[in-house]
């Protein structure tokens, strides 16, 4: 059998599949930087999440405690008022 004529088309496929090939490698190499990418987005995101949790829980200690002292100066202005 002459094998001439399937020469050429073999070749055809074998460049287009390492073409294919190299296609899709840099396509997933893109992929996985912007994965990367997202992955470090999402980790600053959840950092500032928790931070502003911090700062909250602390806003709320703060007024808690903002409103103790306010009341004791209430009850020492008024202790003083009553002459003592």
């Amino acid at each position: 059998m002459d094998w001439t004529p399937f020469i050429g088309p073999a070749i055809s496929v074998l460049v287009a599949l390492f073409t294919f090939y190299g296609m899709v490698g840099q396509r997933l190499t893109k992929l996985e930087t912007k994965m990367d990418d997202l992955s470090e987005d999402v980790r600053k995101h959840n950092n500032v999440i928790e931070r502003t949790y911090v700062v909250e829980r602390d806003l709320k200690t703060m007024w808690t405690r903002h409103d103790e002292l306010k009341e004791r100066v209430h009850e020492l202005e008024s202790y003083h008022k009553e002459g003592h």
